[in-house]
């Protein structure tokens, strides 16, 4: 599926009906991105799992590259925890703690676009330069919010001083990823939530 100049896609009649047919067109490109890559995904395999022609599918995505990065916006979506509302009642031991379920939750509930990324930055050069940045943004946000949290913990008493609050962060961050890992190739033999949280509870506040 070459690049292609085109107008920009316009929206057919019915706004609700057009959103709904976006929405299957990027379901259904997902799933191929994430089967057979970027460079080998095209139009006609699109069109053929969709039940479409190919001219559909330029009514709502006028490129190849537009459609891919509009997978990634969906999919990336999730990745945003809005915590903010949710932890403002909480003091900093229980909403690192609720940091953590949400991350474990997170990666028990959206493993197959967890997959999709990894398979992208894996096998495609393309895709890594669009991906990397955003994931990285997240991975930031997601640390600095665990760092600020760690330090007044430690202020207040709550949690541990025997790391900085950087490193206690980092060393969270990278058990975390260890069990995304392998939660991707065992399943649910991979994640056991109450255990999870009952080590890292235990390491960070010595309960």
């Amino acid at each position: 599926m070459k690049s292609i100049t085109a107008k920009k896609p316009r929206k057919p009649a019915g706004e609700a009906l057009w959103a709904i047919r976006r929405e299957e067109i990027l379901d259904a490109a997902a799933r191929l991105f994430a089967r057979h890559g970027y460079p080998e995904t095209d139009t006609q395999l699109l069109a053929d799992e969709l039940g479409v022609g190919k001219g559909t599918l330029y009514r709502y995505f006028a490129s190849k590259e537009e459609l891919f990065f509009a997978v990634l916006a969906m999919l990336l979506q999730p990745y945003v925890i809005d915590f903010a509302e949710e932890a403002g009642a909480l003091d900093e031991k229980a909403q690192i703690l609720k940091l953590i379920e949400s991350y474990l939750l997170f990666v028990r509930d959206n493993a197959n676009s967890i997959r999709f990324f990894v398979a992208q930055l894996l096998h495609d050069e393309k895709a890594s330069d669009g991906l990397t940045g955003q994931v990285l943004a997240l991975y930031e946000g997601y640390r600095s919010l665990l760092t600020g949290l760690i330090t007044q913990a430690q202020e207040k008493g709550f949690c541990t001083r025997h790391f900085s609050p950087e490193l206690a962060a980092g060393f969270l961050l990278s058990t975390l990823n260890g069990m995304l890992i392998g939660y991707l190739f065992l399943g649910n033999q991979g994640l056991d939530l109450e255990g999870a949280i009952g080590m890292l509870r235990q390491w960070l506040f010595n309960d």
